[in-house]
Parts: structure tokens; sequence; C-alpha cells
């Protein structure tokens, strides 16, 4: 394995700054997609770029076939990012790949862009030696970050590749802890939401005004307060709690094996406090309950000085994290409902759902699932953990409901690789074996 090429490929990948969120950097996502594809064309895949859209980035699509007889393997990514805001808080270079004390630093490098690397290094290795035995359909999306809103069109455009596969793999998690692995089999579902709220034309006098006009920051304030029990962690929107699965107890015995103290979550978060939810241990609850929180307040005056103004508009983006039996649109009904019967009377107001994804939730009991859990534990000699993840990868509930194939989540990042923050990182001993381990996998 020569080490120094594919930190080379790592550092290239990384340098592109393929940030879907914002419109403007849509030359970097076509600079991703083009260094993908010159990639799997190096490694002799059949590739197709599937688009929908001038605007949509596409997902790449590559094919190679050892045998008809053969298994075929699904190895799905992303090759988007989030933005590297705020930049004063990096050590390093966030689009640039940095590697010090044993750990490598760069935006993307932990959520994808490492794990892909990763993969096609592994693969190479598997070509280049003759041990690859699996036939393999790779694909890369460009959308993850902002909610793969176009995915599951574009998997259907690419339905007669993706159809071959046996398996898919999302190497898009992480490790409970160094060289101890895991394989999630659940994934909390998200509702992401921005209200606008207006009160008047244009920002008025709070001296003139105030007591007389309808503050929206006030406003809004007062509604996501009625959202939430501050005390019990309970969400008060009417039945919201309804029809949830009870998780049974053979379960709930595999989620005490990856039990964290408050003091560990603490130290991985960097939090001075952790709270719970619905009397349940802090560990249990970003992984069986859903959650509510608010991501940002925009409205009023926030420079420098005084301005004694009561503002006209004033925006919120929150969002619900969901679990087994609650559905998008079930939860989007309710809080619309619930948004509406709480605002002030005489406000104008609009409410916009920005991304969505279903729960996700997969059986631990099929060949593939233990045959990687027995790879894994082989490989790192600790058992392999089975975990829940309170984050949401679109993908996985995509391809399970449009091709009823077992979807295997696994990673080796560690906790603390600050995904989506300053200072992202892998540490560097776990990207090296990680690429060993998926040799085995999918040799």
């Amino acid at each position: 394995m020569d080490r120094q090429k594919i930190l080379t490929n790592l550092n290239n990948f990384l340098s592109i700054q393929s940030i879907s969120a914002d419109p403007s950097y849509s030359s970097s996502i076509s600079s991703a997609v083009e260094f993908l594809q010159n990639q799997l064309d190096h490694l002799g895949f059949q590739v197709k770029i599937i688009r929908s859209g001038h605007s949509t980035p596409p997902l790449i699509v590559a094919v190679r076939e050892v045998s008809s007889s053969a298994k075929t393997i699904g190895i799905y990514g992303h090759y988007d990012v989030q933005p590297a805001d705020p930049l004063s808080q990096w050590h390093y270079p966030p689009f640039r790949l940095t590697v010090k004390d044993g750990k490598m630093y760069g935006r993307g490098i932990a959520d994808n862009k490492g794990h892909i690397i990763q993969n096609l290094s592994a693969l190479q290795e598997l070509i280049t030696t003759n041990k690859l035995t699996n036939n393999l359909v790779v694909f890369f999306e460009g959308e993850e970050e902002t909610g793969s809103l176009h995915l599951e069109k574009l998997l259907k455009k690419a339905k007669k590749y993706i159809l071959k596969a046996d398996t898919f793999f999302i190497t898009d998690t992480g490790l409970f802890a160094k060289g101890i692995t895991q394989i999630f089999y659940a994934l909390r579902g998200l509702v992401y939401l921005e209200l606008k709220v207006q009160v008047a034309e244009h920002d008025l006098h709070s001296g003139l005004y105030g007591n007389q006009i309808i503050n929206p920051i006030l406003a809004i304030a007062h509604l996501l307060s009625k959202i939430k029990d501050s005390v019990t962690g309970d969400i008060l929107i009417p039945n919201f709690y309804q029809n949830l699965r009870k998780i049974p107890a053979k379960e709930l015995n595999l989620l005490k094996k990856v039990k964290r103290s408050v003091d560990n979550i603490k130290t991985i978060s960097g939090a001075y406090q952790i709270i719970s939810a619905r009397q349940l241990p802090s560990y249990l609850v970003t992984k069986i309950l859903p959650s509510f929180d608010v991501h940002g307040i925009n409205g009023g005056y926030s420079g420098e000085g005084a301005k004694t103004i009561i503002p006209s508009t004033a925006s919120v983006k929150f969002s619900f994290r969901l679990v087994e039996n609650q559905t998008v649109k079930e939860i989007e009904q309710k809080i619309r409902l619930f948004v509406k019967a709480n605002l002030p009377q005489g406000v104008r107001f609009d409410l916009k759902t920005l991304s969505a994804d279903e729960p996700f939730y997969t059986n631990l009991d099929n060949f593939f699932v233990q045959k990687t859990a027995a790879l894994l534990s082989d490989h790192f000699g600790n058992k392999t953990l089975f975990n829940r993840s309170g984050g949401s990868i679109p993908a996985a509930e995509i391809l399970q409901r449009l091709f009823q194939k077992p979807i295997i989540l696994t990673g080796f990042t560690l906790p603390d690789d600050n995904i989506h923050a300053p200072n992202e990182n892998y540490d560097e001993e776990m990207f090296w074996s990680g690429i060993e381990a998926l040799k085995k996998i999918y040799g």
C-alpha cells in the first residue's frame, strides 16, 4: 500500500470545497465529481454520471463485475461537506490535509471524504493484487449534508445498476472507541424547518409602539418555549409520542454495552452539563427518543451600540429528530397545527420544511451484518458492538425502502472527530487500519 499516494489523493480531495449548502460552490461540486470519476476510471470501473437538473449535484455510479455468479456489494458515500465556519476556530487550514500528533485534519476528512478515500484505496489494493472476489456497485452523492433531497430520484434513474447489489455498505459512522468497532442498526429521521414571522411593513420605534405592537422575536421565543418542557424534556406538541415503537429488552441489553457515562459524554462533547429527557438515562435519549432543537434565531439589531426598534420580522430555524413509527408527513402536520395555534393573532408567518428524512431501522439477523461484525472483530481484536445513532443518513432509509437489501452502517472515526465543527479530524492509526479492514470485507 502506497501511503504517500493515498495521502496525496486525500489532500487533493479535501482541497475541493464541495459545500452543497451554498450554491456559490457549484463549481467545486463539479470538481469533486471529476476527481471521483477519474479515480474510478483508473480502477477500471464503468462510470455513469446520473443527473437530475442543472443545479442538483449528480450521483456518481460505478460498476465492476468479477463474475456473474459472485455476490455484489454496494458501497455508498457522499462527496459534499459542511461549511468550514467559523474559520477563526480552526487550528489548521480547513481545506488542506494536516497531519499532526497522530491526527489528520481537514473539512470532510471524517464526514465523508476520508471514508471515501479509504474505500477507494482498499478497492485499489484488491484489484491490483487480483484478490477481489465480489462484484461492486459504488455510488457517491453530493447532497447528503443538505438532506439528500434528490437522492431517491437519482437512485431510481440508476436502478438497473443499483439493483445488482446484494447488500449496501455505508461507511459514514464511527468507532465506539479506538479499536472498538460498531455497526449501527437504527438512525433517527429529521424534519428541519424555518419559520418567518412578520408583524409590520417596517421596523418601528420601541418607545412609540412598545406594548402596542407584537414583537416578532418575543412571539417566536414564546412559541419555542411551548414546544418543550424545560424540566422533563418532553415535547409538548399534542400526540407527538403517539405509536412510538417500544424498545424490547434484548435491544436495551445491546445498548447497555455501548453505554457512556455522563463524564465521558462531557469529555467527548466539550459540554458543561449533560441533561436527559422523559426520566431516561442520558446515554439513551439520543438513541431511542425523538428530540427538538433550535439552530438559530434571526431578527432585529445585533450590531454595536443601541438601536431601539421593534423589528418588523424575525425568523428561526429548528428541527425535530424522529424515531421508528414516526413519519415525516405526520410530524410535519402536527408541527404546522401547533405553530398556527400558538402564534399571536394578526401576525403573518411562513413555515417551510428545508429538509426531511425518515427514521431507519434494520434487522441485525442477516448474513451480511453478522459476517461483517465477525470480520471487524477479528481485524481489530475486539467484539463488534451494535448501536443506534441519534444522527440521520437519508441514504440508509431510501436504499432500504427502494431495494429491500441489508444495510450495513459502520466506519472508523473516533467520537471526538469534531464532525461538522472546526478542526474536524481522523485518527491516523484508525485511518490506515480501516483500509485494511475494508480489504477483508470487500475481498
